[in-house]
């Protein structure tokens, strides 16, 4: 399956995360920044998988502008999957979440989720990841390759 994993990031983390991810699905697989996807990426693949730090329970400002900017035309029947990098306190919970934000705005568009939205966790704001997030994105990008 041709896959493209889409990211922004604030501190590094979510772009190692998206790496792993594209790791996992192995070579051919890349993973890019958010500001340097154009619409001609998306017609080359059968899954996007996209991610971004939880910003005050939503996903980047970056991410939530291409989701804005994204076209009936373009997002539906696309497969999608979508992942962030959060906190796990109690108190960030309250806020929610980047993923289920984004896998909402795919499905209003026409798009088909592949994936339960997954969150990585961070151990303080500006990170760093916890242990053993990198494989588990590794494994979650392995498990997406097989749908």
């Amino acid at each position: 399956m041709k896959a493209l994993v889409v990211y922004d990031s604030t501190w590094g983390n979510t772009e190692k995360i998206a790496r792993a991810i594209a790791d996992g699905f192995g070579s051919g697989t890349n993973a890019i920044h958010i500001k340097t996807v154009g619409a001609e990426e998306l017609d080359k693949v059968e899954l996007l998988v996209i991610g971004s730090p939880v910003i005050s329970g939503r996903s980047s400002q970056s991410i939530q502008d291409y989701l804005e900017g994204m076209t009936k035309e373009t997002a539906a029947g696309l497969k999608v999957a979508s992942f962030d990098t959060r906190l796990s306190s109690p108190f960030a919970r309250m806020f929610g979440n980047a993923a289920t934000r984004m896998v909402r705005q795919f499905v209003s568009l026409g798009s088909q989720v592949v994936a339960k939205p997954e969150g990585f966790i961070v151990s303080g704001q500006k990170g760093p990841l916890a242990d053993g997030e990198i494989d588990r994105a590794t494994q979650w990008g392995r498990d997406l390759s097989k749908l």
